[in-house]
């Protein structure tokens, strides 16, 4: 059974050492060609019961988890295991023939917002300078009809600038996927949001935001997955369950602001790696914060999060008002990085691809409020919201050609590509 982290010893709006890492349970990659039916039927030849995602009700999968020993995502062809039955996946790799491939522990995962800061605003009556940075009011897009997912913490569907909007929903941890911690719709509202309402926020400073642009791609068809739970806090396998189902709708861009801390040396997730691989393959980008536990003040440069350290998964850091990299933003560690001139990316996994505004970002909050936030939370749903604008006007292309096109229209500012990557995410 999944246990939430005891969020009294934790901070939910940063990560540290003393997180919970690991679940317990455990993930397996499955033979690609093998039908779900005789992935089971192998499964009980060691008593091993095993039954896919869309048997379970709506937000249920760790009850699942209680009734049956593992659960099946059979687009993404992987299951997810419970700890009391992970032993027995030994002797099924071991049989001929066998669709049971390569096994990882599940990790934990984590909303990637910064520290809530109250510093002095510096967007202009109109737009946000997230907004200004990238070049985004000079586009004729607007992301129109574009599916777009956001998982996260789910989303504020009674807030006053999203009124009129046919916004999709499903909740994996729980019957409702609305967002009562602030993470999900503040990163729904950068990706695709529009401007703030009259009614903007709670103080003087916020109210004063009334009619500014925010959001990056306002007519793309939002698609929330509440993976999630209130405290910011998920598991490797109830982001599984959100991705299987970003393609199921059709998503072409999904948003992740979550992830789990790595430490210098360790190497990227190859089961999603895969899952990125068939996203790419269904023509879906999967996009992600690099994470947040740098203190470059401090001399500290953090590895790149899981999952974003995955080669086939675009990673996003996070840039300053000054365009400078963010104090927290995660890099790439201990290997060659960035790109290759003409834009190329050198793919082998745990760099930063691509950099977007992070610090001081106004954005849509709970309660059909409006927050100022700071993290590569925050910067990932910008390049989200910009590749949905790129499949408003390209929408013949190929996710991976989507990709390139990211790479290649970026403004470059002549910052290290290990924290930056290619540079700043760009509408030319």
């Amino acid at each position: 059974m999944f246990k939430s982290p005891d969020p009294s010893s934790t901070d939910t709006r940063s990560s540290g050492p003393h997180r919970k890492k690991l679940t317990g349970r455990v993930l397996v990659q499955l033979d690609p060609s093998a039908s779900t039916t005789d992935i089971s039927k192998k499964a009980r030849t060691r008593s091993l019961r095993l039954i896919p995602l869309h048997a379970l009700p709506p937000g249920h999968l760790n009850e699942g988890l209680e009734k049956a020993d593992g659960i099946i995502f059979e687009r993404l062809k992987v299951a997810l295991v419970n700890e009391r039955s992970a032993g027995v996946l030994k002797q099924l790799q071991a049989l001929r023939n066998t669709p049971f491939l390569s096994i990882e522990p599940e990790r934990y995962i984590y909303a990637r917002a910064g520290v809530r800061k109250e510093l002095p605003f510096k967007d202009t009556a109109s737009a946000t300078w997230g907004i200004q940075a990238t070049n985004v009011r000079k586009s004729r897009f607007t992301g129109k009809d574009v599916r777009l997912a956001i998982l996260d913490t789910g989303f504020d569907f009674t807030h006053p600038d999203f009124m009129g909007r046919v916004i999709h929903r499903k909740s994996f941890v729980g019957r409702q996927a609305k967002d009562r911690e602030g993470h999900g719709t503040h990163c729904a509202g950068i990706a695709g949001g529009n401007r703030a309402t009259v009614d903007a926020g709670p103080t003087k400073a916020l109210k004063a935001k009334a009619g500014v642009r925010y959001g990056v791609a306002p007519d793309a068809r939002l698609y929330i997955g509440k993976i999630l739970n209130d405290e910011g806090e998920g598991s490797d396998g109830l982001a599984l369950a959100g991705i299987e189902w970003a393609l199921e709708q059709g998503c072409r861009v999904v948003s992740m602001s979550f992830g789990a801390q790595v430490e210098k040396g360790d190497k990227h997730s190859v089961i999603f790696e895969e899952v990125a691989k068939i996203a790419l393959d269904n023509n879906c980008l999967l996009i992600a914060a690099t994470g947040n536990e740098s203190d470059r003040e401090e001399g500290i440069i953090a590895p790149v999060n899981h999952p974003a350290n995955c080669p086939s998964v675009m990673a996003v850091g996070a840039l300053t008002e000054h365009l400078k990299i963010a104090n927290y933003s995660c890099a790439t560690v201990g290997r060659s990085g960035g790109v290759r001139s003409g834009g190329q990316s050198i793919r082998s996994g745990g760099q930063v691809d691509i950099a977007a505004p992070g610090d001081d970002i106004f954005s849509a909050w709970i309660d059909g409020g409006h927050e100022v936030e700071s993290g590569t939370s925050m910067a990932a749903p910008f390049v989200a919201g910009v590749a949905a604008l790129l499949w408003e006007q390209y929408p013949d292309v190929t996710a991976r050609e989507i990709w390139e096109k990211l790479i290649g229209q970026v403004r470059k500012l002549g910052l290290r590509t290990v924290g930056a990557g290619a540079g700043l995410v760009y509408v030319p």
